[in-house]
This record gives C-alpha cells, structure tokens and sequence, in this order.
C-alpha cells in the first residue's frame, strides 16, 4: 500500500506564484437565481459525448435524466430545473478553444417539479456506492471531468488503498475549493468515508496548502467530532503545481507515477473536494450533480468571490451577479492564469469541470511579446514538475520530428505553464506540446483505423479461402460421390452381365 511519509517530499521544479485570492475567498458563497435557460453540454472527459434521451419540445422535471453515456468514460447528464427542451444542438462550450459539441437547451420554469430519480440507499456498500456515484453523473470537477465511478470500478484488488482528497488549490486567483471546505467541512468530511469505503480503503488524507490553516483546523474538529480517525489533513507546500495529481502524490509519498500509468497502478485514487461533496450529496441527498461552485474574480470585478450556479448556466449570468463592468474586459478565461484557456463571448454555459471564471483587464494582460530563437538556457528544464527536457521536446516538435517527442515522455506534460512562464525567449512552449499529443493521437487514430482495415481485409480473404477451400472440397466430395456412384453402378453391370451370362450358358447346356 502506498503509505504516507512522516516528512513530506518534493517534486522536481515548480514555482512560487503570487496568489491573488483575497479577492474572491473572503466574501460568502452567493447562490444565483434559476435562470431563464440553460445550455447544457453534453461533451466530458475530453470529447466523449452523452446521447439525449430527450426531444426538442418534451417537458422534463427537474433531476431528470436528459442523456445517457454512449462511451464507458461517458457521463448521465441531468435536468437541473423542470422545463421544456428548446433545442438540442452544436453550441462552443466551456473547453478549450471553445470547441463545439452537441447542447441541450432547456427553457426552464418555476413549476421546479422534481422526480425522486435517485431514491435512498437502502444498504451503503462498495457495489451501490459505485453505482450511485454513475447515476448522478459524477466526475472529477478539479478540470480533469473523468468520471468517478470509473477509478473505483476498475481498481486494482490486489493493492489496499490510501485516498487522497486533493485540496491544494496551487493556481492564482481560484479559491472555490477553499471556500467549499470552509463552509461544507462536515459534508466534505463524510463523503471523504463514503469514498473511502468505496475503494476499500483504510486510509485517506485531505491534502490543503500550507497557508490554510483556519481550513486545517476545521476539518480536524469535524474530523475528531464524527470519529473518523482514519482521515488526516494535511498542509503541503504552496508551491505550483503541488495540486497536479502526480505532483502532491510524490509530495505525500514520495512515490512516482509511471509514466503512462495512472496512481491506481500505486494503489491511490485521487478525487477533488468538490467531487467529494458531490458525492456526498448524491448519497445522503439523492441529489444528482446539476450545481457547482464557481470562482468569479478579476481585478475589476465588482463583487468578487464563489457563486453556485446551475449547470448550463451562462458565463454572463454569473458575471453580471459579480458586478463585472463587460466592456472593460481584455480577456475572460476559463480557469486560472497558468492553465486556464480564454472564451471568445460569454454567452458559453458552465459545464461540471468550470471552476473559475478569470477576467483580465489589459493593464494585467500579460503584454504580446515577440518570440525569439531558443538559447538553450535550461530555465524550462529547472521548471519543470514532470522532470522533462521541454527545450529538447520543442526541437523535436519544431522539425516535425513528433515521434521522437513521444519517446521523450510529451505524454507525460501536464500542461501546467511553467516552462513558458520562465521562458526569457517567450516562447509558448505548451502549445507546442498540446498539438504534438494532438497529433500524435490523431495519428495513432488513423494508424488504429489502418490496422482495423488491413485486420478486417485479411480476415475477408481468409474467409473467402475458407469458402473456396470449402466449395472444392464439396466439389470433390461430390466428384468422389459420383465416381464411387458410377463405380458401383459398373460394379452391379458387371454383375448382371455376369448373371444374364451364366443364364444364357444354362440355357444352351439344356
């Protein structure tokens, strides 16, 4: 089992940011009013995308289900208010480059009738934990958005588990995890248990930056009142990117993740505090996820702080409740400033995974500066929290050279900024990275599909041998068949020759 060191280790590189987040994580949670409508992605995890079970025109109650995973890494998609399904079609969503993907729109009403689609547990046990966990439509809300029910369905048995509940929110300005442990601690504290007892787990840490320590404090109270001595908290560094699954993994253990493998292979699963009260809710509060918490904040924002919207709801919704003056606004961004990526309008809905809304004036805007030629400094290398070489995985990318990038572990980028950030030639060296792990997925794609055409022609042409070696051997049966039958009908002439012979050869001797 992977166990916890008694001092914590470190990962190679990272930074030390300026945080930003007094903004927003001092004000109380502000709950928003049902809005008018709501457009509902229905694309998770990184392009797999959820069938509607619903027509343009039905009426549907709130928590209904609205669609169905056609993919194993699927999600179910809920109703977050009753209504009626305006449309059902291609809309940008909150995801990089604001790609399009099939939406649900749904003109909701304040009839707010709502169906008991997750009816009470009537036993708690691994199986219907996990089976609850799906039927909500969970899935990692810290940007991931894999679905839960998958990490502890597919667990290795042979491994006992640690746990760890990731609340080391490591990038600027976002503060919605924080907020959430510091008014939730006893709901957060009790899905910890159910996770827990769903990977057969004996121990779980609460992982929280070392600068929070009214959270720490708290959690350890609720820890102590609800007699849950198998849970932890835990301060780490503040320090980007600790919060990186792979990163506050090796900060706790001092283990590694292999590269291409995922943390189960070490026998921890990993959730986000936002996915744990989620859980929390679907179990003690039939409650399907149809919500969030959403960090809105800039440094013009009016009312900065965390907002729980709707799922679907507009970025303009909550920007307009945060007092968020439009036309001064240079950029707005989905997430934080390191990996967060910008929207082109905000008229795109919230979807699960959207934990922050970032605007950026163009004073704070960091300026267009001219990219110049690589000088092999090695800042990116000392920077680095996945120990790669980003300046040789840049050169191999520039000549088009992307198998090579793969061989040097491009996989293995978390896409945390850093080695752009440091850069003093500024170039964008993450792009670089994403389009090679583009590409050479999308060529692994067409190699997959080629192999899947040459496997399905070969099997063609041993079938159509098989069918010809079976028509020749039928035919030789048959020819075999004849001769034998022409045989024996020679062999009976014979006979009777042999007899009318014998016959006539009586009759002369009379």
């Amino acid at each position: 089992m992977a166990e916890l060191k008694e001092r914590l280790s470190t990962f190679h590189g990272g930074l030390v940011l300026k945080h930003h987040k007094e903004l927003s994580a001092r004000s109380e949670v502000v709950q928003l009013e049902r809005p008018d409508s709501l457009t509902i992605s229905l694309r998770v995890n990184r392009g797999h995308v959820s069938e509607p079970v619903v027509a343009v025109g039905d009426q549907v109650n709130k928590f209904q289900v609205i669609a169905q995973p056609i993919h194993p890494f699927g999600a179910v998609v809920h109703a977050p208010y009753s209504g009626t399904i305006r449309a059902i079609e291609e809309r940008p969503t909150a995801s990089p480059d604001a790609e399009s993907a099939p939406c649900i729109i749904l003109d909701t009403d304040d009839e707010d009738e709502q169906i008991d689609y997750l009816p009470p547990l009537t036993e708690i046990n691994r199986p219907n934990l996990i089976k609850r966990i799906q039927d909500a439509g969970i899935l990692g809300m810290g940007g991931a958005g894999f679905p839960t029910h998958v990490k502890y369905d597919h667990q290795t048995r042979d491994l006992d588990h640690l746990l760890i509940i990731n609340g080391a929110e490591c990038e600027p300005y976002i503060t919605c995890d924080e907020r959430l442990m510091l008014d939730e601690p006893e709901a957060l504290v009790k899905g910890t248990a159910l996770l827990m007892q769903a990977a057969d787990a004996h121990r779980a840490v609460i992982a929280i930056e070392d600068n929070l320590g009214g959270v720490k404090s708290l959690l350890d109270e609720t820890i102590e009142t609800l007699g849950l001595a198998h849970i932890e908290v835990v301060k780490v560094p503040t320090i980007y990117p600790t919060g990186g699954e792979k990163q506050l993994i090796k900060v706790l253990t001092g283990l590694e993740v292999p590269s291409g493998q995922t943390p189960l292979s070490l026998g921890i699963i990993m959730q986000n505090v936002a996915t744990t009260k989620a859980v929390f809710d679907a179990v003690e509060h039939n409650r399907p996820l149809t919500e969030r918490l959403v960090t809105v904040t800039g440094d013009l924002v009016g009312r900065p702080g965390n907002y729980l919207t709707p799922v679907g709801n507009s970025f303009y919704q909550l920007l307009a409740a945060a007092d968020c003056p439009m036309s001064d606004i240079d950029k707005l961004v989905v997430g934080g400033p390191m990996m967060g990526y910008p929207m082109p309008n905000p008229d795109i809905g919230v979807d699960k995974t959207t934990n922050c809304l970032l605007l950026l004036t163009e004073d704070s805007t960091k300026p267009d500066l001219t990219t110049l030629p690589c000088i092999r400094c090695g800042d990116c290398v000392k920077a680095c929290p996945q120990d790669l070489l980003p300046q040789q995985l840049f050169w191999y990318i520039q000549g088009n050279d992307l198998e090579e990038s793969r061989n040097h572990h491009v996989f293995d980028c978390i896409e945390c900024g850093a080695c752009s950030w440091v850069c003093p030639s500024h170039i964008d060296l993450v792009s670089y990275y994403r389009y090679a792990k583009s590409e050479l997925t999308y060529l692994d794609y067409k190699k997959a599909k080629a192999q899947l055409a040459k496997q399905r022609h070969e099997n063609r042409e041993q079938r159509l041998e098989e069918i010809k070696a079976e028509r020749q051997a039928k035919r030789r049966a048959k020819a075999e068949r004849l001769k034998d039958k022409s045989k024996a009908k020679k062999e009976i002439s014979a006979v009777l020759d042999r007899i009318k012979s014998k016959q006539s050869d009586g009759d002369k001797s009379e």
